[in-house]
């Protein structure tokens, strides 16, 4: 997937929550491989597939981040998972590394 990419990746490492915009109750845990050096998207582990273009809500597990963002492609992973690119449309803060 690092053919078309314009920009740089970190190996970040962040557990969060993603829900779609209607229902905040129903969040799953994820985590994400890498994070883009602007913090403009990540790529994210899911057990849930997701279809292109589908936004959703992004929130951090310590709560520094929250965004809304795009999935930008959603590839099948060998174990039973997701590899989900997202594109951050809007957010109230940077990543934090604790």
């Amino acid at each position: 997937m690092d053919g078309g990419r314009r920009e740089k990746r970190s190996p970040k490492k962040f557990v969060v929550l993603l829900s779609n915009g209607t229902k905040q109750v129903v969040a799953e845990c994820a985590s994400t491989e890498n994070v883009s050096d602007s913090d403009k998207g990540a790529r994210v582990r899911t057990v849930r597939l997701r279809k292109q273009d589908t936004r959703v809500l992004v929130k951090s597990s310590l709560g520094e981040l929250r965004a809304r963002a795009r999935v930008v492609y959603c590839q099948t992973l060998p174990d039973i998972a997701f590899a989900v690119g997202l594109e951050f449309l809007a957010r109230t803060d940077a990543w934090v590394t604790r």
